[in-house]
């Protein structure tokens, strides 16, 4: 079985704000790539209506995601985010550990998670 976790945020983006959020996500990417090793997958889209913002990320095990998630959530990035989007469905796939579940909801979030059952990575 993987440990590896993965992560869907999705948030709607606030009118006007699309070209704002998409050179947030290149800074993103760039600052997230050169600190955190144990993120394998780090991927920021949005639909082509503009409405939707979305992260897919792939860790490599739940303390992986638990250091990303408090990195992110004690960085700059979070506020500049969450002032250009209004709500969002945040989604953690895996054997997700009860430190980064605690960290959930000890920074408010709500999210929505799914058991592994089945599947391989290459």
């Amino acid at each position: 079985m993987s440990k590896q976790i993965q992560v869907t945020y999705e948030l709607k983006v606030l009118n006007g704000k699309a070209e704002e959020l998409r050179r947030i996500a290149k800074e993103m990417v760039a600052f997230n790539r050169q600190g955190e090793p144990g993120t394998i997958v780090y991927n920021v889209y949005m639909n082509e209506e503009e409405t939707k913002f979305t992260f897919l990320e792939t860790f490599a095990e739940s303390d992986s995601g638990l250091f990303h998630a408090d990195r992110f959530a004690k960085g700059s990035f979070i506020s500049q985010i969450l002032e250009r989007t209004d709500g969002g469905r945040l989604c953690l796939y895996g054997d997700v550990s009860k430190e980064f579940r605690s960290w959930g909801v000890e920074a408010g979030f709500e999210i929505e998670y799914f058991d592994y059952i089945d599947g391989y990575v290459r």
